[in-house]
């Protein structure tokens, strides 16, 4: 049976969209079949990224399926790079039914991350949101108590980045609220502030940008690479641990 799943929300400065519909059926392997979307091939490309997410984080001995694609749905406006690869892995999900269901962090699947930076080439990162923990009313310098960070570009949806081990997953989500930790300490969300490093990418335009692969036979995404403002940063993570740098670029140009 044909199951669809639709991300939509809307806010005052964003909208999402996408709907995928999938049959997933018993296999003797794990399998995702792509039916032709009328020319969007990277409308296509993404959903089967987002099957394979789900189909890998499904619970083992759930045993093997074969998704197979139907439908996609999508407008240039509202729909954002990630969100047909969350509509079809919720999909997928809610087709097999399996409890508990498995929770959506993100993707970073390298060709995926590559074309939400291309997507971005040219445009002002406006914002930089961090969630940081603090203990006895203090916090450690820079990636020190880093937990979750969001980039704000212009005209866009925050993205939210999470390091899981050594992979770095993308979202597109706006920021939690902070919380208490009672004995432990407090979770405190808000602007990164100087000195941190990044602060000082907040106001410039995305000049170029690389993925950074992790060091496994399967890649994904490790980190980004950035150049803004004249300076090259790095954000990624390892071992669930992140790691932030700069380094200006000869002449100061980008």
């Amino acid at each position: 049976m044909a199951t669809t799943y639709r991300v939509a929300r809307q806010t005052a400065r964003w909208c999402r969209f996408a709907a995928v519909t999938v049959d997933v059926v018993a296999s003797s392997q794990h399998e995702v079949v792509g039916t032709p979307d009328r020319g969007y091939a990277d409308r296509l490309r993404e959903a089967e990224l987002g099957a394979w997410h789900a189909l890998r984080a499904l619970p083992a001995g759930s045993g093997p399926r074969q998704v197979i694609i139907r439908n996609i749905v999508a407008t240039d406006a509202d729909t954002n790079i990630g969100d047909i690869h969350e509509a079809a892995a919720r999909a997928v999900w809610q087709a097999v039914d399996v409890a508990p269901r498995p929770a959506y962090v993100g993707f970073g699947d390298p060709e995926l991350v590559d074309l939400w930076l291309r997507d971005r080439i040219g445009l002002r990162l406006t914002a930089v949101t961090e969630a940081r923990h603090w203990y006895d009313g203090r916090r450690g310098p820079d990636a020190d108590g880093l937990l979750h960070m969001w980039l704000h570009f212009e005209r866009g949806a925050p993205t939210k980045l999470h390091g899981r081990g050594d992979e770095l997953l993308l979202s597109v989500e706006e920021p939690y609220a902070a919380y208490d930790m009672d004995e432990y300490g407090d979770v405190r969300v808000g602007p990164a502030e100087a000195p941190d490093l990044l602060a000082g990418i907040v106001g410039a335009r995305l000049d170029d940008a690389a993925v950074i692969l992790g060091p496994f036979d399967d890649p994904v995404c490790a980190g980004l690479r950035l150049r803004l403002g004249g300076a090259e940063f790095t954000i990624a993570t390892y071992g669930d641990e992140w790691t932030l740098a700069r380094s200006d670029l000869p002449g100061g140009a980008g």
